[in-house]
């Protein structure tokens, strides 16, 4: 398989205000995920899974290392060109939506083709399958305000998906969810993914992660282990990070 996405040695140092301080975020965080993948990565807060999926989206820049997304070197694209790059090639799902209120569904979901400069015609054609595989066409003329966090983060994904982007990130995307709406989004997360779209999600939520191929664990800012779902069922697989989470915690686990 074609690693989409390879992560080499990357560290991040921030100097903190007040004396001048250095805090290791990152230290030496090396992994690749495969085209059509579901990575999770899971860690304590302060771990730096946050710091990592900034960076991955190009909105940070580490201190060292080095990042491939389909063989492009992430930190040596121009500062002029990081928003068009980030545009084209990842989709974003975020806790908190990040739609527009003064938009409706439809143009929230639009928005990174208008930005792009696409026709009205080849957007509509993108939107129509992707609102019916989410089950939102009956809703694109609501407005955010208007509709449940369900489907909300229904229409978020559909906005990352509809760019076709090499790689989707998601930070705590089922964070602001009910029971009910967790368990749908993440049924479609599998079914997206299932359809050969590559997602890396960062995540608290031991559901959220069963729902992976494999898990990926921070501490104290590096990969520290990881699990490979193999033959497990979602419920097996959910045990074993249960298991692996409480290990870390109380330092029961030699890297």
């Amino acid at each position: 398989m074609n690693n989409i996405l390879s992560v080499y040695g990357v560290k991040k140092t921030y100097t903190t205000r007040l004396g001048g301080n250095q805090v290791e975020a990152l230290k030496n965080v090396s992994f690749t995920v495969e085209e059509g993948e579901f990575v999770a990565i899971m860690g304590e807060s302060g771990s730096g899974k946050t710091t990592l999926l900034n960076i991955l989206a190009a909105l940070d820049k580490p201190t060292g290392g080095t990042i491939l997304l389909d063989g492009k070197d992430l930190l040596k694209i121009k500062e002029s060109a990081v928003a068009t790059f980030r545009r084209d090639n990842l989709g974003f799902v975020f806790q908190d939506f990040n739609l527009l209120d003064t938009f409706t569904l439809e143009d929230n979901i639009y928005l990174p083709l208008v930005l792009a400069g696409k026709n009205h015609k080849e957007i509509q054609e993108r939107l129509v399958p992707i609102a019916e595989k989410l089950n939102i066409t009956g809703l694109l003329k609501k407005y955010p305000y208007e509709v449940s966090g369900g489907q909300k983060q229904r229409a978020a994904v559909a906005r990352a998906m509809i760019t076709n982007p090499k790689l989707i990130l998601a930070d705590e995307p089922t964070g602001a969810l009910d029971s009910k709406a967790t368990d749908e989004l993440l049924r479609l997360f599998a079914e997206v993914n299932s359809m050969g779209q590559t997602i890396l999600m960062v995540t608290h939520s031991i559901k959220a992660a069963s729902m992976a191929n494999r898990v990926l664990f921070i501490k104290d800012g590096e990969v520290y282990h990881q699990i490979y779902r193999g033959t497990d069922t979602n419920e097996q697989l959910y045990q074993k990070i249960s298991d692996t989470l409480t290990l870390l915690a109380t330092g029961g686990m030699k890297k």
